[in-house]
């Protein structure tokens, strides 16, 4: 027993009592019975384990033995099925769970547009709104991402590139605006908005009417300055200026509380050999063992003769042992270590203008053999784009 076969059939532990065991066992096991797991109890009295598949054979020769059996255990497939009819309740709560399991893995739950201006990116969510693509709805019978790219490109001019990828439970969308090759675009009427949330701690407006101050705190999307000269008048003029603000980033490092440390202690042992072709012949240090933690290098040397390769070539195997060793970091050592790799991949994500300017630990805990640091980032950037004014606005 005890392979795969057998337990989806069942496999039974039964007792066995009489005076005529071993005939009553010859004779089942010339009936291709098969029994496993033999203990003798007593001179008459023994457990062992068959098949449940092999049952009706036993009893039918029992009688004949005059053995008596009785059934001590059962596993496998049948036997767990019979369980679960016996437990109505569990089953319908299996049924239930698996239910709901599928239909939270088959829920949208959050959508990520990146790469747009606000408008566009609102334009684009409200687009997947209408296409049956939003937050909580099941993502069967929906449209597959290439065929939702298909629709953004055609419903929205605006758009030249989008990405559509489906991410477990969530869509992610990376999209690229289009650029309007237009030789008079410095002078079409525009405002700026400011692209995220900030406070502004320096503002030089080149062209066009401011709308905030120093230490004003703004909301993406708000605007920073107008091309409307005169209110209530028709005078535009193509706004342009830097608007730097004040910004948050909050960035989250797991660093390993202990490092492991391969580190090569020196010894070496060489093994060579002869290549020909496709052959290798043993040369030299062939006998040697590989006994404990070791890094295999490799080196092939080409002879020639004449300026010409000839087919032997000579292989080393070097066989260098490995010192294991763990280091572990102090909290201090590590919080360094999470703020450098955490403000090296904030610089990377902002633009080449962008300064962090300073950093505070808003959490610190060790789980899982990891030391878990949420840290918020301040940065000054210029959140100032242009957002052109069409007619009627």
């Amino acid at each position: 027993m005890g392979n795969q076969h057998d337990f989806f059939k069942g496999i039974m532990t039964v007792r066995v009592r009489g005076k005529l065991i071993e005939p009553f066992l010859q004779a089942c096991t010339r009936r291709g019975c098969q029994i496993t797991n033999m203990q003798r109890i007593s001179e008459d009295e023994i457990l062992m384990s068959i098949r449940l598949n092999e049952w009706t054979i036993y009893r039918q020769l029992r009688r004949k033995y005059r053995i008596k059996l009785s059934i001590v255990d059962g596993k496998g497939i049948p036997f767990l099925y019979k369980q679960m009819l016996n437990k109505t309740s569990l089953v319908i709560a299996f049924i239930i769970g698996v239910i709901f399991i599928f239909l939270l893995s088959n829920t949208l739950w959050s959508i990520k547009v990146d790469g747009l201006t606000p408008e566009l990116e609102a334009n684009v969510e409200s687009k997947l709104k209408s296409y049956g693509v939003s937050p909580g709805k099941l993502t069967i019978g929906m449209n597959d991402p290439n065929e939702i790219q298909s629709k953004l490109l055609n419903d929205i001019p605006d758009l030249l590139w989008v990405g559509v990828k489906k991410q477990g439970t969530s869509y992610q969308l990376y999209g690229v605006e289009k650029t309007i090759h237009d030789t008079d675009k410095n002078n079409r009427p525009s405002n700026l908005v400011a692209a995220k949330k900030g406070m502004i701690v320096k503002a030089f407006i080149k062209k066009g009417r401011p709308l905030v101050n120093v230490y004003d705190v703004v909301k993406k999307g708000q605007p920073l300055a107008t091309g409307v000269l005169v209110e209530d008048e028709d005078t535009f003029v193509h706004a342009e200026g830097e608007v730097i603000a004040e910004t948050w980033y909050k960035v989250e490092q797991h660093l390993p509380l202990k490092q492991v440390l391969q580190l090569t202690n020196g010894e070496v042992e060489n093994q060579y050999s002869l290549r020909i072709g496709s052959l290798e012949i043993p040369v030299w240090g062939w006998w040697k063992g590989k006994e404990g933690n070791f890094r295999e290098e490799t080196q092939t040397t080409k002879w020639k003769m004449l300026n010409k390769e000839m087919p032997v070539q000579l292989l080393t195997l070097s066989h260098y042992k490995i010192d294991m060793q763990t280091l572990e970091g102090t909290k201090k050592e590590l919080e360094k270590i999470g703020v450098q790799n955490a403000a090296q991949s904030l610089q990377q994500y902002l633009s080449k203008d962008s300064k962090i300017k300073g950093q505070k630990v808003l959490h610190h805990r060790n789980e899982n053999g990891k030391v878990k640091l949420i840290l918020l980032f301040k940065v000054h950037e210029n959140i100032a784009v242009t957002k052109y004014i069409s007619q009627g606005d």
